[in-house]
């Protein structure tokens, strides 16, 4: 069975259960947003790093054991040792070690009661500033952690291993708490950390999903408005994507795909990219309904005619899309199945939801329009609903496109100019080789130039309150960062592993320009121990049952585990992530050749970490996924027409605008990212089928007997104008993107819009003297075409030569 006929059943289907068909897409709405309740925010390492890697684990590892997680509270004021300010702290601290799922809670306030009550006997706040200080002067390096200097110190509250939504309640608990412990006048409490980024993150992200929603349906009116006219109810596409966007929504809350920052751009991107479905099916049933018999008949037909050549175009679509589920970053992975669901629901419901509620609209214009007949008047319905006053009107719907555009002025001046654009490409189609071969060429290599950035604070919003809280945390109390090696061995006391964690540490002092210090057991032993670590285990074992509870936890577990963290200062901020990257792999290295003890291993871990493989990810990644597309598209497209030609001739277009999005990111200064890195494929998907449809006009009008260089002239000046009305909506629904208060997408949007216009132009500019060359192959032979092209080119720049002589 072919897949006309097959699609030609389902539209008789479709009308025959009319009423059905209506009613079960209403009742899937309902079942759709009741799924979409289930979707969650969510911004955490997971979205960056896939859970079953090696390096997610390690770090997971390095978390449960060594690292917890805390909220920050900056005090700022004139005097931090103010004992009215301790006292706050103090009742702030009593609040919170009530909290569920907080560990531990450290102030100034804390230490200065404990040091008191060994100094006087007495756990309270002093009553002057004098005492405090005196207090603090018994042992100033306990307090330096936490106090950094006369207007600046920290509240910690820490928390351990707990689920996303116990951090927002902590989180809540100590906004609350800050309120109730009464600060004194003159101080200003600043909340921060990771999990007050994480909250604002959250809320940002569904306050600009709903903004950029919006956005995207104004503009698509807006479009609708300018280049759908005269066709009947010419908004109802959007209508119809929208049910598609439901539809999407629900699947991602029974799928459990979580909203992440990449993931809210695709929603505009599908109404880009369905309105073109919604459009092409009611442009053709509305065409139907012009000169059919019967609505059934238009049903039917639309099914039968429409179905499949839309369909072909949604594989290919979808095709190009797969290649983001290779990804190693989970919110592209996520990204790519939205993007797929989305256009998948968006062409069902223009398919059925659009054509069958298309035939009920029809049918009430034309009752309204018998009534208006019998009574002499306009009806409220009319009055409402003007298009319902246009029963069958005589003006076409899109085919506007391509018979009666000469009435609408619009039509007209881009007719003219679609003329014009063949003219000048058919005359000079061996000079647009050569430029697009050279530019594509420039753009490949100006985009292997284009660093990537891995810094996920540089994707929110700057003006966060969080975010703006954790960069003046960071400006006034400075910091360094580290490295961490977690060290697994049998037994934590033998003086062996200690030795060699100590000559491992001074050897990468010495000899690494961004390690500065090292700090571990190893470090404290010797301090107990005049400088050297002892010799034997006994020696050992009786120095850490000196040291507190709190010290050994922060550098082992049990007694199989040890941690030793390299002090590179300010490097991973300074140094670009790949310079971060080369540090590690040469730490790497150098664990390697420096042998350990027998039965012992170590493993670079940290929160930095993750960032190298996430550099990796958008850089060679990036090119493996979109060769992938490339290859698939191809492949489908091979399979779908049995042509190499007819598939070779997309596909290099395609390949094309690729390598010019190169010179588009290196012009503006744009660097790659999680959304930019997508580039490539969001190109394939979103605009093959502009190639893809010219292509099918021109052997359609070669099948009428026409010359190639006629066909081709015929298939761009009639069936541009669709390309044109479909290029120019998809392209607002993605102009909405560079709205965003989050820079990965407003940056992705600004590219993916010209990466469109550039489509566009390609598919008038380069893929008609493409084809007629792949056409030339078939009459004349490979080797003839290749040989006349390369006598053409060569007689190019001879003439260029003798120019420049003259």
């Amino acid at each position: 069975m072919s897949l006309s006929s097959l699609f030609e059943k389902m539209g008789k289907f479709a009308d025959s259960n009319r009423w059905l068909v209506f009613i079960g897409f209403i009742v899937l709405i309902l079942i759709a947003v009741y799924g979409a309740t289930g979707i969650t925010m969510y911004s955490g390492m997971d979205t960056y790093i896939q859970k079953d890697s090696k390096m997610y684990q390690d770090l997971d590892q390095y978390t449960r054991m060594f690292s917890e997680e805390s909220i920050v509270i900056m005090v700022e004021g004139a005097n931090v040792r103010d004992p009215a300010l301790l006292k706050a702290s103090e009742r702030l601290e009593s609040i919170m070690e009530n909290v569920a799922g907080v560990n531990s809670v450290a102030s100034p306030a804390t230490i200065i009661k404990a040091t008191n009550e060994q100094v006087t006997g007495r756990s309270e706040i002093p009553s002057s500033i004098e005492e405090v200080e005196t207090l603090i002067s018994y042992n100033p390096d306990i307090y330096e952690n936490l106090i950094y200097d006369n207007t600046h110190s920290l509240i910690l509250i820490t928390y351990g291993n707990i689920s996303e939504e116990q951090k927002a309640d902590i989180l809540a608990a100590t906004k609350d708490a800050v309120n109730f412990a009464s600060f004194p006048p003159g101080y200003n409490l600043i909340v921060t950390g990771n999990a007050a980024l994480t909250s604002d993150m959250n809320v940002e992200m569904s306050g600009s999903m709903v903004i950029l929603l919006l956005l995207a349906v104004l503009l698509m009116v807006v479009a609708l408005g300018l280049v759908f006219k005269g066709v009947r109810w010419r908004l109802y596409p959007l209508v119809v994507v929208i049910f598609g966007l439901i539809y999407t929504f629900g699947a991602m809350g029974f799928l459990e795909i979580n909203m992440t920052m990449v993931s809210i751009a695709a929603f505009p991107i599908l109404i880009g990219l369905g309105i073109d479905y919604a459009i092409q099916f009611h442009n053709r049933m509305e065409e139907e309904l012009r000169r059919s018999e019967t609505r059934r008949e238009a049903v039917i037909s639309t099914f039968k005619y429409t179905g499949p050549a839309v369909l072909t175009a949604l594989f290919v679509t979808c095709v190009s899309f797969v290649s983001l589920l290779t990804s190693s970053i989970p919110m592209i992975q996520d990204f790519g199945k939205l993007l797929i669901i989305g256009c998948i629901g968006c062409y069902t419901a223009a398919l059925f939801f659009g054509t069958i509620s298309l035939y009920f609209m029809d049918k009430l214009s034309e009752r309204v329009h018998k009534k208006e007949e019998e009574t002499g008047r306009k009806s409220i319905f009319s009055r409402i609903f003007p298009a319902l006053e246009r029963y069958k009107s005589e003006t076409g719907a899109a085919e506007i496109i391509e018979t009666e555009a000469a009435e609408d002025s619009t039509s007209n001046i881009i007719t003219a100019t679609l003329n014009k654009v063949i003219d000048f490409t058919l005359r000079h189609k061996k000079t647009i080789f050569v430029v697009a071969i050279v530019t594509g060429a420039l753009g490949v290599y100006a985009d292997s130039t284009i660093p990537a950035e891995t810094d996920f604070k540089t994707y929110m919003p700057q003006d966060m309150p969080a975010l703006v809280d954790f960069y003046h945390m960071g400006t006034v109390m400075g910091g360094s960062d580290a490295i961490n090696i977690m060290i697994q061995t049998s037994d934590i006391a033998s003086p062996h592993i200690l030795k060699w964690m100590d000559e491992f540490g001074t050897y990468q002092i010495t000899n690494q320009d961004y390690v500065y210090g090292t700090d571990s057991l190893a470090n404290i032993v010797k301090d107990y121990n005049g400088g050297i670590i002892p010799d034997t285990r006994e020696e050992v074992q009786a120095i850490y049952d000196q040291l507190p509870e709190g010290t050994m936890e922060q550098y082992s577990y049990g007694n199989s585990m040890l941690l030793l963290n390299l002090d590179v200062g300010s490097a991973v901020s300074d140094l670009p992530m790949d310079g971060v990257k080369t540090l590690v792999a040469i730490i790497n290295e150098d664990l390697m050749w420096h042998q350990m003890p027998p039965g012992t291993t170590a493993t670079i871990t940290g929160s930095t970490i993750p960032y190298t493989e996430l550099l990796d990810s958008l850089l060679s990644g990036r090119v493996q996924q979109t060769l992938l597309g490339v290859f698939l598209v191809f492949v489908a497209l091979l399979l779908i027409y049995r042509d190499i030609y007819k598939a070779l001739g997309p596909v290099l277009t395609i390949a094309m605008v690729i390598g010019w999005s190169g010179l588009v990111m290196y012009a503006f200064n744009i660097v790659y990212t999680p959304m930019t890195a997508v580039m490539g494929c969001m190109i394939l998907g979103a605009g093959s089928e502009y190639s893809i449809l010219l292509m099918e006009r021109f052997y359609e009008e070669k099948g009428h007997g026409l010359p190639a260089t006629e066909a081709m002239r015929t298939a761009v000046t009639n069936t541009g104008i669709a390309l044109v009305v479909s290029g120019t909506t998809t392209i607002f629904g993605f102009l909405a993107l560079t709205a965003s208060a989050f820079g990965i997408i407003s940056s992705f949007g600004l590219v993916t819009v010209i990466n469109m216009l550039m489509t566009l132009l390609a598919s008038f500019v380069v893929f008609p003297p493409l084809m007629l060359t792949f056409d030339n192959f078939k009459e004349k032979g490979f080797k003839q075409t290749m040989g006349d092209l390369k006598d053409s080119i060569f007689s190019i720049f001879k003439s260029n030569k003798k120019t420049e002589m003259i």
